[in-house]
């Protein structure tokens, strides 16, 4: 097997990867891959990318030049190896599993980037966006149709738990399993096709984008998720700072303050402008529901479950009783999937045998998964990253569209993260683009590669 078809399969496995991490949230998708069936596509989705990633490391290996953050990388899956060991009597086949499908990933989708042309590498972000964010546009819209009909109802999820669908306990469900990680799908989806739509000229494309990107917004703007809108604003914030500066500094200028009242005034702007775009789409579609059906409850997207004391929904309570439970191993962690039995063998009465509820926030996964150790590579390997780009922005040479999607998907993950549990062993969409991204920050603020590839420049 040659680079160029594995290239070629792996961009489709890409896309393979992408609808099914989307199917997964799907409810009455998912219902139907239960059983042996959700196994065998689980295991041929790690089989095949373990395939694709051992054919990246045999035809590619020469073309990488050891530095830091591969040796931060390569100590932190040492560390995950150790602790997977350690913690043998819990879940061990399902932590070998984790240890497999992170390796796998980070290979093959940090690689992919280095591996193929850069216009192979945009047409399989386009062609993504394109083909997987019509079954989620779909979806969205499915999803606001029950809001304007005011549909709420209970079902049984693959798992066999009770979830909630349609417009209820003030949340637009729709047909997803979880309104945060539904919302957070649609904002990554308007990311790839913002892309898309600045790389392809193509009127019908651009307004099949247009359509889609709307219906996306829409949807999270009615899951009322507050997660997702602190990462949208963050994420949104941080591209209009991106271009603020690139424009401060290509104009010549050097004056700090003169950056700061421009940052200020555009910042404000673009919060005007989003406090808009939510206006002009809850306050219509509202009113429209109300005329649609009469009946409905007047304060429907009002929740229940934040306020008053539990501002948090719950989640200073979890963190801090993670934060017990990590004093219990400190130094290499519980693994993977062996914190929630360990504290329910240990400790059936307390609050997490109770609940079953995960971390909440994906850098205390970390923490309590591969103890401080693990931890603090991971938290190096993210500063070495930041310092490599802190400097690439800071410089006059042109950044790529590759560059900027890569750099909002980044912080729109990170951010995600503070509020939601780890994605770094998982197979989801957030995963994929997350280290797909990272590939992309790192060959791009690689001073040998840029300078023996003129194409980055020159995009």
């Amino acid at each position: 097997m040659n680079m160029k078809i594995t290239n070629q399969i792996t961009r489709y496995y890409i896309l393979f990867y992408a609808l099914y991490s989307m199917t997964q949230r799907i409810i009455p998708i998912s219902v139907l891959c239960v059983g042996p069936l959700a196994g065998i596509l689980y295991k041929m989705i790690i089989a095949v990318g373990g395939c694709l990633a051992l054919a990246y490391l045999i035809l590619g290996f020469r073309r990488w030049k050891m530095n830091a953050v591969f040796v931060l990388l390569g100590g932190f899956t040492v560390i995950l190896c150790v602790t997977t060991l350690l913690n043998y009597h819990y879940n061990f086949f399902d932590n070998i599993l984790g240890v497999i499908t992170f390796g796998i990933q980070i290979i093959l989708f940090f690689s992919y980037y280095h591996m193929t042309e850069k216009n192979e590498f945009s047409f399989t972000i386009q062609l993504t966006a394109l083909i997987s964010g019509l079954l989620w546009t779909v979806s969205c819209g499915i999803s606001l149709a029950q809001y304007l009909l005011d549909i709420q109802y209970r079902t049984l999820n693959p798992i066999g738990n009770i979830v909630r669908q349609g417009i209820i306990d003030g949340r637009l469900f729709g047909i997803f399993s979880d309104p945060n990680f539904a919302a957070f799908t649609s904002f990554l989806v308007l990311m790839l096709f913002a892309y898309t739509f600045f790389c392809r000229k193509n009127k019908i494309v651009r307004i099949y984008i247009g359509i889609c990107a709307l219906i996306n917004i829409a949807y999270i703007v009615f899951s009322n998720s507050r997660t997702v809108f602190l990462s949208v604003i963050g994420t949104v914030f941080f591209f209009v700072l991106l271009l603020t500066y690139r424009r401060h500094i290509a104009d010549g200028q050097v004056s700090i303050k003169r950056f700061f009242l421009y940052a200020v005034r555009n910042l404000a702007l673009t919060l005007v402008g989003m406090i808009a775009v939510y206006s002009l789409l809850f306050f219509p579609m509202q009113n429209i529901g109300k005329q649609v059906e009469p009946e409905r409850r007047a304060e429907d997207l009002v929740r229940d479950d934040v306020g008053g004391d539990n501002l948090t929904n719950n989640r200073s309570t979890i963190w801090v009783n993670y934060l017990d439970l990590y004093k219990k191993k400190p130094v290499f962690g519980f693994s993977i999937n062996t914190a929630l039995p360990y504290a329910t063998e240990h400790d059936p009465n307390g609050y997490l045998a109770q609940t079953q509820y995960v971390t909440h926030n994906g850098y205390l996964s970390l923490l309590v998964e591969t103890g401080i150790l693990g931890f603090l590579f991971m938290a190096a390997f993210l500063i070495v990253m930041l310092i490599r780009n802190v400097k690439r922005i800071r410089t006059k040479e042109k950044i790529s569209p590759d560059y900027v999607l890569a750099l909002c998907l980044v912080v729109a993950v990170l951010i995600f993260l503070i509020c939601f549990h780890d994605i770094f062993f998982t197979v989801n969409i957030e995963t994929m683009l997350l280290y797909l991204s990272m590939g992309v920050l790192f060959i791009e603020t690689d001073s040998q590669t840029v300078r023996s590839d003129p194409s980055i420049v020159t995009k």
